[in-house]
């Protein structure tokens, strides 16, 4: 046995010390009080029996003693804080991490609110375990790691820090947390590491986190969490179409992670209020998955919800996080868009016939320079050659010359037929190609690996979608002019999707940003900084890289972003089908080291002697008020 409170030799002194003192209270001789007594016999009696008692007396004060010098020894023993021979007067380095990740918000624990709440009451009961020559480092978990301490051995410190920690909607990173424990423990001779998580991690995560750490590391993994029912939105989006800005098409990926069937209902929810019950009885197959879109839906407003309910009866969904979804309605725009041509009465109606979605402007291939471009959305290049081809920008090309604006013409080709088009690609959406009568095309060369053939004839391009660096361009191989497209509605709707995907809104999807991730929230390349407000928090100034916001999203909810010139809205969502997959694993599937929220704390080798001996000096000072009142030492 060691003392941590005192030294051997200290300890010894004060005891002798006080045993001394002790001795020579009881060796004082006691004044007796005379009393007179008016009857002879009572003396008599005393004198008869003060012999007999002698022997008695002095007895019954050496066991007062004994008590006494008993009760002093625990004092003094509890002072010098005794613990195991095996323990080091060192101390140790403890390292505590604690799960912030997303699932620890999973309500099916007891004793606390939800996993993170039990989890944060076992670190704090390994805090007050704590000796007071071991220091501690206080770590959380999430998608990204934050040490909160370094080494302290004020274990107090961390106690009010522990209290204040939140749990985000962010992925674990524990290979990340685990690197950085075996760095900031390298070269300390005794270490103890314990993870407070419910290791809802992806297969084979763990045991590769758990390698990184050195052998002689004393690692813990303090499981929290019972269960993993749950159903999820994994996926969940909103676009329009720039023909049809009134009507959006929805896409949502519903998820369930319960070992049996279950039924569950889909809302939708715009600004708030109840759009839509969709398909209230959706049944889902054990760990089943279910995609579900809706087309031509009309709605008004700019924050759209879905919001998926467990109908089951006797089935609890207990992770809330992921049954909501959101996203941002895009926002109807007026495209400007600049018609470099001589002269083409066919491509002017066409574009007359959007003017809700487009407005226009005429400008001869002699007065355009590429320093106009900057004025405009998108430039529609009608036969003409420019002086230098573009590398940055949206551009429509109808029926490039050779040698003009970066298209590589191999000849022409009479009467072409549309032979092959590129099922679903977006500009061929709501059209025909194949029934098109075409009089003459350009034999244009493709780009490997930035050119996309929507459209061939016996393998010649006849649309093509290039996509090269910060070039988005369209070419169209043919003159309309000499073709049957302008006598139909092709010819606008072709515009159209052109338009859609050179100005990277062929689907007019506003992107949902997943937690856990960096985001790169495109804004004006003239704006310098932005300010983003999460749902809950404060506004961050965040700064803008070549027209980039980078912004690292922890809540999920609408995130209001304001620049200099415009204030909108990102959302955000969990989105991680890992993440909602909350079922702990079994004890034995992680490793021999796990313990159970029970175990925690009574594995814990720092709990202190002193306690007990404090209580033992308590139960012998009753010993000693029953004997004095008994007259037993008296």
């Amino acid at each position: 046995m060691k003392f941590l409170g005192l030294t051997p030799e200290l300890f010894w002194s004060i005891f002798g010390g006080l045993a001394a003192i002790t001795a020579l209270l009881y060796i004082l001789k006691l004044r007796r009080r005379r009393v007179t007594v008016p009857f002879s016999p009572i003396w008599s009696r005393v004198v008869a029996s003060t012999e007999a008692r002698r022997w008695w007396e002095v007895f019954k004060r050496l066991l007062s003693f004994l008590v006494q010098c008993a009760f002093l020894a625990l004092v003094v023993l509890a002072i010098a804080d005794p613990h195991p021979e095996e323990r080091s007067l060192e101390g140790r380095e403890v390292v505590l991490v604690l799960d912030t990740s997303a699932s620890m918000q999973a309500l099916d624990v007891t004793g606390g609110v939800d996993r993170f709440d039990v989890a944060r009451k076992e670190a704090l009961k390994i805090l007050e375990g704590l000796g007071p020559q071991d220091a501690v480092m206080l770590v959380t978990m999430d998608g990204q790691l934050r040490p909160l301490t370094p080494f302290v051995k004020k274990s107090a410190i961390l106690e009010q820090q522990l209290k204040e920690v939140k749990p985000s909607a962010t992925p674990a990173n524990v290979r990340q947390a685990m690197s950085f424990v075996r760095d900031a423990t390298r070269g300390k001779a005794k270490t103890e590491v314990y993870l407070f998580s419910d290791a809802a991690f992806p297969p084979g995560e763990f045991e590769a986190a758990r390698g990184l750490l050195p052998p002689s590391a004393d690692f813990h993994l303090v499981r929290v969490g019972e269960a993993g029912s749950n159903v999820a939105i994994t996926a969940f989006n909103v676009r329009r179409y720039l023909a049809n800005p009134l009507d959006y098409e929805i896409y949502v990926e519903v998820r369930s992670y319960f070992e049996r069937e279950v039924q569950v209902s889909l809302e939708l929810y715009a600004d708030g209020e109840l759009l839509d019950v969709k398909q209230g009885a959706i049944t889902l197959a054990p760990r089943g998955t279910q995609r579900l879109f809706f087309p031509n839906e009309g709605f008004a407003g700019q924050r759209l919800e879905a919001r998926v309910k467990l109908t089951t009866p006797d089935a609890r969904d207990v992770f809330r996080l992921d049954d909501t979804a959101y996203a941002v309605l895009p926002r109807a725009k007026q495209l400007k868009v600049a018609l470099v041509t001589e002269q083409n009465l066919y491509l002017e109606a066409a574009l007359i016939a959007n003017d809700g979605n487009v407005t226009y402007e005429v400008v001869a291939p002699g007065a355009w320079s590429a320093a106009d471009a900057a004025r405009f959305d998108a430039v529609i290049v009608d036969r003409a050659p420019l002086a230098e081809a573009p590398t940055q920008g949206s551009y429509v090309f109808i029926a490039p010359p050779e040698g003009g604006a970066g298209w590589e013409v191999k000849g022409t080709m009479e009467r072409p037929l549309i032979t092959a088009t590129q099922k679903g690609h977006p500009l061929l959406r709501y059209i025909a190609a194949k029934s098109l009568d075409i009089d003459k095309a350009q034999k244009l060369a493709v780009k490997p690996g930035k050119d996309q053939v929507a459209a061939s004839a016996y393998g010649e391009p006849m649309l093509v979608a290039r996509q090269d660096g910060g070039l988005r361009a369209v070419a169209i191989a043919f003159d309309l002019r000499q073709s049957s497209i302008p006598l139909r509605v092709a010819l606008p709707l072709l515009l159209l999707n052109a338009l859609d995907w050179v100005t990277d809104a062929g689907d007019s999807i506003v992107p949902t940003w997943r937690t856990g991730e960096a985001w790169s929230i495109p804004v004006s390349r003239e704006v310098k900084e932005v300010t983003i407000t999460p749902p809950a928090g404060e506004p961050k100034q965040v700064p803008v890289y070549e027209g980039r916001a980078i912004f690292y999203g922890e809540q999920v909810g609408f995130h209001e972003v304001k620049t200099e010139r415009d204030t909108f809205l990102a959302a955000s969502n969990l989105a991680n089908p890992l993440e909602s997959d909350i079922k702990p694993p079994e004890a034995a599937a992680v490793a021999a080291d796990t313990l159970d929220v029970a175990q925690a704390t009574r594995s814990f080798q720092g709990q202190p002697w002193w306690i007990y001996l404090v209580l033992a000096a308590i139960a012998l000072l009753l010993v000693e008020w029953v004997t004095y009142n008994r007259r037993w030492t008296v």
